[in-house]
């Protein structure tokens, strides 16, 4: 199985802070990202405590630029699904397609997107946030470390990109972000992107493993295409489940169900889908004796009792597919949904 956890990604920030120096145990304890604690958040908890943990080594180092200097190209070893993308692409530009494509399997609360313009392709990213705003430092260690992973499995420094932006203001000692992407950099753009010249990203991946690359594509079609054909099942069973309900409650619980397996829902994600401002969507549930946070837990455990009933998913997909960080997130809710364990119930 190819899939990893959001906690891998996890890990991999808090090695290169302690690497840096860090007391990592102490701060991890105080973030409550410790492994005990944060096997159970959900996608969005899990990110707030990251967060926190960036805004707490920056502070603690007084350098807004931590998060330039801390990023190191990734292992392909130990980069798990970002290992496997490399390896099964030709060049780098098929490689960027297939982490945007892909990269929801492994972090379903990252949002991110390609475009191909003329001559040049945007790649767009954000980053999860819940009731704390993703600091800069963040997008700095992520933008570092995915280029200079590229520029490793290439072996090539032309994979340079032409221009970078982010959506936050020019932070002091802007010039160093010019100087880490050797580009012109903008600040308070209006999202967080980077530019490549399409030139540039013809150049082939050294990696490249041709008998691995035919595998892993088709094991991560399948699971793009299970999570797809998952998505439709759900959707059937609410009609069939409530063939004559037309409320809104029942409108906003197909969006959920479409929305669960990138990772936590966002109230103002449903509120856009519907059209609607965050206070109407929270108004028109009240009405019908519901909440959104209620919904959200309520739409989960349906699903997660029709899939354990049938045991066709396995633990550790079914907890992602409901937009868990990890099974043990899982766990716990089954344990105060159903008074069990999921392998009690299956």
């Amino acid at each position: 199985m190819i899939y990893s956890s959001a906690i891998d990604l996890v890990r991999g920030v808090k090695a290169r802070l302690a690497a840096r120096g860090f007391d990592i145990e102490e701060l991890s304890r105080q973030t409550g990202l410790d492994e005990s604690e944060c096997l159970a958040d959900d996608a969005l908890t899990l990110a707030d405590k990251v967060s926190h943990l960036w805004e707490m080594v920056t502070e603690i180092a007084g350098d807004p630029l931590l998060g330039l200097k801390v990023a190191q190209p990734q292992s392909l070893d130990r980069s798990g699904l970002m290992g496997h993308i490399m390896r099964a692409s030709p060049d780098v530009m098929t490689a960027i397609e297939n982490l945007v494509r892909y990269t929801p399997l492994v972090s379903p609360a990252v949002q991110s997107s390609i475009e191909h313009l003329t001559g040049r392709t945007r790649v767009t990213l954000q980053l999860p946030g819940g009731q704390r705003r993703v600091p800069q430092q963040h997008y700095d260690f992520v933008w570092c470390m995915v280029l200079r992973t590229l520029q490793t499995a290439a072996g090539s420094s032309r994979v340079q990109p032409t221009l970078v932006t982010y959506a936050f203001p020019a932070p002091p000692g802007e010039r160093a972000y010019a100087e880490a992407f050797s580009c012109p950099v903008q600040f308070n753009a209006a999202a967080n992107s980077m530019e490549f010249a399409d030139v540039d990203l013809a150049v082939p991946l050294s990696c490249t493993n041709p008998v691995a690359a035919d595998w892993a594509l088709r094991m991560l079609a399948d699971l793009a295409q299970s999570q797809r054909e998952w998505t439709v099942r759900m959707l059937a069973k609410l009609e069939r489940t409530h063939p004559e309900n037309t409320s809104f409650t029942l409108r906003v619980k197909r969006i959920l169900v479409s929305m669960l397996a990138k990772g936590e829902p966002l109230r103002e994600d449903v509120a856009k889908r519907l059209m609607m401002s965050e206070r109407t969507l929270q108004r028109r549930l009240a009405e019908e004796g519901t909440n959104f946070t209620r919904l959200v837990d309520d739409t989960r455990r349906e699903i997660a009792q029709r899939y354990l009933r049938n045991g066709q998913l396995s633990l550790k997909k079914l907890s992602f597919q409901l937009g868990f960080s990890d099974p043990s997130a899982f766990c716990r809710a089954c344990k105060r949904w159903f008074g069990r364990s999921p392998t009690q119930l299956q």
